[in-house]
């Protein structure tokens, strides 16, 4: 059961069940045929009547005027009312006797067409009368027929035969003559049903070919859907599953078109974000245990040494000590940073409005000292930005505090803040009048835990912190070095509304 539940929800199969209620339009046209059908043959009955009702009146005017039943200016109306119906129109008198026949001499209008081939079946048309006739019964003689004899007692009858030979059945329909009130005659009127036949033959042929290029046309759109929707999303589904088994060398396949393409280039970037994002966190675990093994090491040797006899030496214990002193503040800094830089990475607080004037105001204002002076020029055209103003205020904290700590004394340190629409992004830019950055070792400066200035208790972390806060704000960070006159760094934050 539960396999044919999961059979059943695969697109496939519901493609497939979609395709199908098509051909319910021609099923449906089927069924509507068969009510044209009755609608058809009821139709045919009328007109005969009609017909009959208008011989009747001619004859009965006739006989009023002293023409006997049968008088050879008869048989002219009777042709003449056949030839364009194809109905075959009797004057039988009261005693069953034929008196004037409209194909005494053959049919007026010719001999009747061959039937096609794929007519319906006489039973179909009996059903849809609703009549009760064996097929191939002897036919009574035409004075004991139940509508001749009905007609002769003065109600209109009529009644439906099947033969063997084309045109299989024939409707039959009597009208009483009356003269004077009293019955004298029949106008006996008889007419195939093969118009109707053909009318039908018609229909059904036209929904038989509808339902054919229906059935080839769902077939071959079924299979086109299950190519081009579910055979990729198939391919897609099994990479999917590899790779949450743990297999890092998954192509993600990308096919299909529109939504699934999309789907499939989604996927492919989704994964190969995972794969960075792993090779990220491997990658900085060697950093942390390689930057936290140095002063581990130190601590653990100075440890050592006094145990073995360095606390007889009061200045040897001084210096241990301090030195353990020392590499706990360095461990207590980097500890600091890689939680600063964590929660940068791995933060969730929405981007809102901030006053951008006021964040660097304030970033201005704890980095400038009396030695040296920090100068802010805001040209922007806006002030507020979305942003998250704790993150962009930690990375302009760290390149001020970069740009401080280079600067020669007495030298300004400059933060500029310009941009904005229609620009689409804010730039905050920090200068200073330094040495700038070495070109051999430019490339690594965003590393984490690279630092030429650990003598100065750095880290290695302030720039990747710096290039963190750039990058989950859609913005990037620029470097603009002149080896001996300074270095400018820039923040672009992308404008949002």
């Amino acid at each position: 059961m539960r396999k044919l539940l999961v059979l059943l929800g695969r697109i496939r199969m519901r493609l497939l069940a979609v395709n199908l209620l098509a051909l319910f339009v021609p099923a449906i046209g089927l069924e509507f045929a068969r009510i044209h059908e009755r609608e058809l043959l009821d139709a045919l009955e009328r007109d005969m009547s009609n017909q009959a009702v208008l011989v009747r009146s001619f004859v009965e005017q006739d006989l009023g005027a002293g023409r006997a039943l049968g008088d050879p200016e008869h048989e002219k109306i009777l042709a003449t009312a056949a030839q364009r119906t194809r109905t075959r129109i009797r004057l039988v008198d009261k005693d069953g006797e034929v008196r004037a026949d409209s194909h005494a001499e053959g049919p007026p209008e010719g001999p009747e067409p061959p039937p096609p081939l794929m007519l319906p079946r006489p039973r179909d048309v009996r059903r849809a009368l609703d009549v009760r006739a064996a097929h191939g019964e002897a036919w009574p003689a035409l004075a004991e027929r139940f509508e001749v004899r009905s007609a002769l007692a003065g109600k209109k009858a009529t009644r439906t035969r099947i033969r063997d030979r084309d045109p299989g059945v024939i409707l039959f329909l009597a009208e009483p003559i009356r003269v004077g009130g009293v019955v004298t005659g029949v106008v006996y009127v008889a007419r195939s049903t093969q118009p109707v036949l053909f009318e039908l033959y018609r229909i059904r042929a036209g929904l038989g070919r509808v339902l054919l290029v229906a059935l080839l046309g769902t077939g071959l759109v079924t299979l086109v859907l299950a190519w081009s929707i579910s055979r990729p999303l198939g391919r897609l589904s099994r990479a999917a599953k590899r790779i949450a088994m743990g297999e890092r060398d998954v192509v993600v396949p990308i096919g299909g078109g529109g939504e699934i393409r999309e789907l499939g280039e989604s996927f492919a970037a989704m994964k190969e974000r995972l794969d960075a994002r792993m090779r990220y966190i491997s990658e900085f675990a060697a950093d942390v245990a390689h930057e936290f093994k140095s002063p581990l090491t130190s601590i653990r040797g100075a440890a050592e040494l006094l145990g073995e006899g360095a606390h007889d030496d009061p200045e040897a214990r001084v210096r241990f000590l301090r030195n353990i002193e020392l590499d706990v503040e360095r461990l207590d800094r980097l500890v600091s940073r890689l939680l600063q830089l964590s929660r940068i990475e791995a933060s969730a607080e929405p981007m809102r409005a901030c006053d951008l004037s006021a964040l660097a105001l304030a970033a201005k204002e704890r980095a400038s000292g009396p030695d040296q002076p920090v100068l802010l020029e805001f040209s922007a055209s806006v002030r507020d930005v979305f942003c998250r103003p704790t993150d962009v205020e930690t990375a302009l904290g760290n390149l001020l505090d970069n740009a401080v700590r280079f600067s020669p004394p007495g030298e300004p340190v400059r933060l500029r803040v310009e941009g904005g629409p229609p620009e689409a992004v804010i730039r905050i830019s920090v200068e200073d009048r330094g040495p700038g950055v070495p070109p051999a070792i430019l490339p690594r400066i965003f590393d984490r835990f690279f630092t030429t200035d650990a003598d100065r208790d750095g880290t290695g972390l302030g720039l990747a912190i710096v290039k963190s806060v750039a990058e989950a704000h859609g913005g990037r960070v620029i470097v603009d070095n002149r080896p001996g006159h300074g270095v400018t760094f820039t923040l672009e934050i992308p404008c949002r509304r």
